[in-house]
């Protein structure tokens, strides 16, 4: 078996559909039917068993695949650490990244470190941050960006503090707030626990919400057209919107701020890639609020 193998067999596990699987590897059915066959003759055992709804692997062959996936997954790891022993930064960097920063900051910032370091490939996922910081966990990808508190064990920095705000078309008056439509969205639940306990600090009923969407710029979308006000994070500011804002304040007066931080391991410093991408954001957010 060589990487190729690996990359068939963990495809086929994957997709548990042959054809599927070939279309995804850009090989044809009767070669990726044929090399299955010529693994299961190497080892003498049965990979899997076809049915009607794709295919069913057997132990033999769920060990093969963890194998697989062990093998590439090493592979990668001393590709990493060769092309970061000399002095030219390159390599495929791993990002976790929550959804919302990944809309609004993320396609910049890769952006400009390309500019920088043209040999490193990116490979991004994007999720809610609980998603972000298991990936982390797992070490899935060499760097997670998460929005809020969350317990890590290792390296965190914080690169933004954001202020949250009321966003409305015109301007309101924060104490007839529980009378005005509200468009609330899906966001993280730490987030919501924040905005609504600066609600309950404020209001003694609950606010009047009549619209639920997906996701914050939908939501930033409905207030712009009138429909509502909405409370987010200042991060879903951009420089045309046409948008009133008005800070929140906690109890004491202080501004209530949402952070984005870098998680990582600290040994994935020795990767070059990974040391100077950690460097970049914190010096592109620096000079991005000096701005």
């Amino acid at each position: 078996m060589d990487k190729k193998d690996w990359l068939i067999l963990q495809m086929v596990y994957a997709e548990k559909n042959i054809t599927k699987a070939a279309e995804r590897l850009y090989i044809s059915q009767p070669t990726l039917t044929y090399r299955l066959q010529q693994i299961e003759k190497e080892f003498d055992i049965k990979l899997f068993y076809r049915g009607r709804r794709g295919v069913d692997f057997t132990e033999q062959g769920e060990l093969l695949v963890k194998y697989a996936e062990d093998m590439l997954k090493q592979q990668k790891e001393m590709e990493e650490m060769l092309w970061n022993t000399g002095n030219e930064v390159r390599g495929t960097l791993r990002l976790s990244v929550s959804r919302t920063f990944a809309f609004y900051r993320l396609p910049q910032i890769l952006k400009e470190f390309n500019k920088q370091f043209p040999k490193v490939e990116f490979h991004v996922n994007t999720g809610v941050n609980i998603d972000v910081v298991q990936t982390i966990y797992k070490q899935d990808a060499h760097i997670g960006i998460v929005r809020g508190d969350h317990s890590w064990p290792s390296k965190k920095i914080t690169i933004t503090e954001e202020n949250i705000a009321v966003l409305s078309s015109q301007e309101i008056n924060l104490t007839e707030l529980h009378s005005m439509r509200r468009i609330s969205y899906k966001t993280d639940p730490t987030l919501e626990m924040v905005i609504d306990n600066w609600w309950k600090d404020n209001f003694t009923i609950p606010p009047t919400s009549t619209m639920n969407v997906d996701n914050v710029e939908i939501a930033k979308r409905m207030v712009l057209n009138g429909l509502g006000y909405c409370i987010a994070p200042s991060i879903v500011l951009e420089k045309n919107d046409k948008l009133h804002k008005i800070y929140l304040n906690d109890t004491t007066g202080s501004p209530i701020v949402w952070k984005t931080r870098i998680l990582y391991r600290e040994e994935l410093l020795e990767l070059a890639m990974v040391r100077e991408f950690i460097q970049f954001l914190q010096d592109y957010h620096r000079h991005y609020f000096e701005e």
